[in-house]
């Protein structure tokens, strides 16, 4: 390694250390644009490639090797490792596939952004195409190619992703997505952190419990 690319080595690593510590971030990753959005305890780890124009939502995280483009992620998700959200496609309806055929309209086309709730588990080597919406609560299963929107505490896998079950039932689903937990405080998760680390089937009845004795 010549002194100028140490250096300049030496220059990021200040320059993501006095990011981190201005922003409370853990970012770990020389591949994450730091004109990317973060919020409060995002950690993104090594290898981990996050484009400028990606929002990551507070106490997220990303494992190693992953690629967020063009995407805006939710608070308390975790994302595991060698996950690609947003990536590029190619133009599969021209004569050829390859980048060389692709027209100007395809090139400077507006991409349609990912949008990704919270609280959303996004599993090993998944993929995420253009567009797609996951909502709150959902979960990932790995490998999985997504291509299609997911419903809140909905379950989904396979190629292309399909339905496998939903993680509670309707009732408790309306009561967290109106609960909102990923909201609250600090302090106010402190007092409930018993109930979110619960079972979910008994969640309403625990909330309610607890409400009562308020």
């Amino acid at each position: 390694m010549g002194f100028k690319q140490a250096a300049k080595g030496i220059y990021k690593d200040k320059l993501r250390k006095d990011f981190n510590k201005e922003n409370h971030t853990l970012i770990r990753s020389d591949r994450a644009s730091l004109k990317a959005r973060y919020g409060t305890n995002v950690r993104i780890d090594p290898g981990t490639i996050v484009t400028e124009d990606a929002s990551i939502g507070d106490e997220s995280y990303v494992n190693r090797n992953s690629s967020l483009e063009n995407c805006e992620i939710g608070k308390y998700c975790s994302i595991s490792e060698g996950v690609f959200i947003s990536t590029w496609e190619h133009n599969y309806k021209a004569v050829s596939t390859h980048p060389f055929a692709e027209s100007a309209n395809w090139k400077n086309r507006k991409r349609k952004r990912v949008i990704i709730g919270n609280d959303v588990w996004i599993g090993l080597r998944a993929i995420i195409m253009e567009g797609v919406h996951i909502s709150d609560g959902a979960v990932i299963g790995a490998g999985a190619v997504v291509t299609k929107d997911v419903a809140p505490y909905e379950i989904v896998g396979g190629v292309p992703a399909r339905h496998i079950k939903w993680r509670t039932d309707p009732d408790t689903i309306e009561f967290l997505l109106n609960y909102k937990w990923w909201d609250k405080s600090k302090e106010e998760l402190e007092g409930i952190k018993d109930i979110i680390q619960s079972d979910i089937d008994l969640c309403k009845i625990d909330f309610e419990r607890m409400k009562a004795k308020i």
